[in-house]
């Protein structure tokens, strides 16, 4: 791996930052497509940048102005990027399953200058610029109207000449990050060059970031996940992006790629867990890695007892990392040096299993007010079922309702054109109010319990909690995607289930949802995967009964927001009828759990 001065670690903003990596690496591959149709190095990135700046000028971006994006997983949406901040302007991504009426309030209240999009979502750009009190100009990359294209772009202004960049400070904005809208109208978060250079700089310092090596682009590039470790990450530590445009088919790029900088959500690392399966069953080294398995598993559960290494067994561990290193290569993962895992709750059995075959999973916590990351678990002592410790520099406290309150270098500006909304997001003395409910293990690590707003009460007067309560039913059921804890004023705790397809799949032998969802192997296993979720529970928490949907949930829908969240009030609209049956007289598409007391 190339070495690097860290003089890119060290800049005050994102353009300094990404001139220094072209100074040391300009010939290197930078951005790539995964299917080899494009290949640009540094030097030609940056070339790329002043002349779309210039296109931009042209188009009417100025200094303080606003540029949007709505794109896929391609390199344009990286340069576009770079060169509105080389305009001393501010870049925003739109999740391109926006609405459209959405879509209008996102525009004014972004106060977007030029949107550019493709030719998929181009309609719909039209439609929404159309009611906007802006007007914003429209740029389709591919598109062969009358807007200009990305040729267009890049050749309609005067470069940027080589080598000049704004005057910016550490505190000016780097983007606007617009929160999912569970609660509500979506917020801007505005985050400055300091909150996201000082989170690259802390994760560096826990030995946490690469420099040098290589990334994978396929969650939206609106997602924090995808901004942190496949935009802003790689811009300073001089990592190579691969822009990949199916999601459901990235990690099947893994062992092509042998990422060094890799972020995915559990569902992933659940799929990935099951490629690994299948590998150690097909070897010709099966005994040696189930040898290998036992012993790092042995390992992993000694180590969170708080035992001393014994130094015996992790010597017989390492004699099989010859075979355990042609596993890490066949899932891709041999090169791993910062993998992270996040959005969701990761089963502890699967941070378990990697642990056990020497991969490290990092498993974190932030928001978009926290610039992404502000809670990690440190590398070699990750902790099942936390999301670590904070980050160098950052305080953390749990308050007296035991909402975590957050100070540090990481924590946004503001909430852009809301001074109101700012002021209530944090307490007097400055603290940021997460709204997440915290507890602290005896190691001082952190767990995230609930959202503060989302507490249930039933109509015994019982406080539940929703997420540890659906956290505790994946976590003992790989089948379940996303689980839905209903039971507020109810007499007890029942369960809407969407399936995970994959799992579910390899199980039956069969794809749709609704067939999976009546099938009674299906069903069982489901109920016997709750069963052991209610040992972990109190008896006010504990699931009696569930009902599996007919549709797999997927991000941006009316079940999940683009980032995965659950979206409670529509599904509880959605899903009355479902609900009643819950709670009704026995029915054939409701499971017994235990029976109702």
């Amino acid at each position: 791996m190339t070495t690097t001065s860290g003089a890119a670690l060290q800049a005050t903003d994102l353009c300094e930052a990404f001139a220094c990596t072209v100074a040391e690496r300009p010939d290197e591959e930078a951005m790539r497509a995964s299917d080899g149709s494009v290949s640009l190095t540094w030097s030609q990135v940056d070339a790329e940048v002043r002349r779309v700046a210039g296109g931009l000028a042209a188009l009417g971006v100025t200094t303080g102005g606003t540029t949007c994006m709505m794109l896929a997983n391609r390199y344009q949406a990286a340069v576009t990027d770079l060169a509105t901040l080389h305009l001393g302007a501010v870049p925003v991504s739109l999740y391109n399953s926006t609405a459209t009426s959405q879509l209008t309030y996102l525009l004014d209240d972004a106060r977007c200058d030029v949107l550019v999009t493709e030719t998929a979502f181009a309609d719909k750009a039209r439609t929404a610029i159309a009611a906007t009190s802006r007007k914003p100009k429209l740029v389709v990359i591919d598109g062969t109207g009358d807007e200009p294209d990305w040729a267009t772009l890049t050749s309609m202004g005067e470069p940027l000449a080589p080598g000049a960049r704004p005057e910016l400070s550490a505190d000016d904005v780097l983007t606007v990050v617009y929160t999912s809208g569970t609660t509500g109208v979506p917020k801007g978060a505005e985050l400055t060059h300091d909150n996201i250079l000082e989170q690259i700089r802390g994760l560096h310092s826990l030995g946490r970031l690469p420099m040098g090596g290589r990334s994978l682009s396929y969650l939206p590039f609106a997602h924090m996940g995808d901004r942190l470790c496949a935009y802003y990450m790689p811009i300073v530590s001089g990592s190579s992006i691969t822009y990949h445009l199916n999601p459901k088919t990235a990690a099947l790029l893994l062992p092509e790629l042998q990422p060094t900088l890799y972020m995915a959500v559990p569902r992933i690392w659940n799929y990935v867990m099951g490629l690994a399966h299948a590998a150690i069953e097909a070897s010709p080294q099966r005994a040696e890695l189930e040898k290998a398995l036992e012993l790092g598993l042995r390992l992993h559960d000694d180590r969170l007892a708080g035992k001393e290494v014994d130094t015996a067994l992790r010597g017989e561990w390492l004699s099989y990392d010859e075979a355990l290193d042609g596993l890490r290569r066949t899932l891709g993962l041999a090169a791993g040096e910062l993998l992270f895992t996040g959005a969701a709750p990761l089963p502890p059995e699967t941070l378990r299993f990697f642990a056990a075959i020497g991969v490290d999973l990092c498993e974190c916590y932030g928001q978009s007010e926290t610039a992404g990351i502000i809670l990690c678990n440190p590398a070699g002592a990750a902790r099942p079922v936390t999301n670590g410790l904070p980050l160098p520099g950052v305080e953390a406290r749990i308050a007296d309702d035991g909402e975590l309150l957050l100070k540090g270098p990481m924590v946004m500006k503001g909430y852009r054109g809301k001074p109101d909304l700012t002021a209530e997001a944090f307490d007097p003395d400055g603290w940021l109010r997460t709204g997440d409910i915290f507890v602290q293990d005896e190691a001082g690590y952190y767990r995230i319990v609930d959202r503060k707003k989302e507490i249930l009460v039933s109509s015994t007067g019982k406080n539940v909690s929703p997420v540890l309560v659906e956290n505790t039913l994946v976590a003992n059921c790989p089948l379940i995607a996303p689980a839905v804890c209903i039971g507020d004023a109810r007499p007890y705790v029942t369960a809407l289930i969407a399936l995970e397809p994959e799992g579910t799949a390899a199980l039956t032998g069969e794809a749709d949802p609704a067939r999976n969802a009546a099938n009674p192997l299906v069903r069982e296993r489901i109920r016997d995967g709750i069963r052991a979720a209610n040992e972990h529970l109190n008896a006010a928490e504990q699931v009696r009964r569930f009902l599996l949907v007919e549709s797999t949930w997927l991000p941006g829908t009316d079940e999940l927001t683009p980032t995965m969240k659950l979206r409670r009030k529509p599904i509880a609209e959605k899903y009355a009828k479902e609900i009643e049956l819950l709670y009704g007289p026995p029915s054939d598409r409701v499971v017994e759990v235990v029976e109702p007391r």
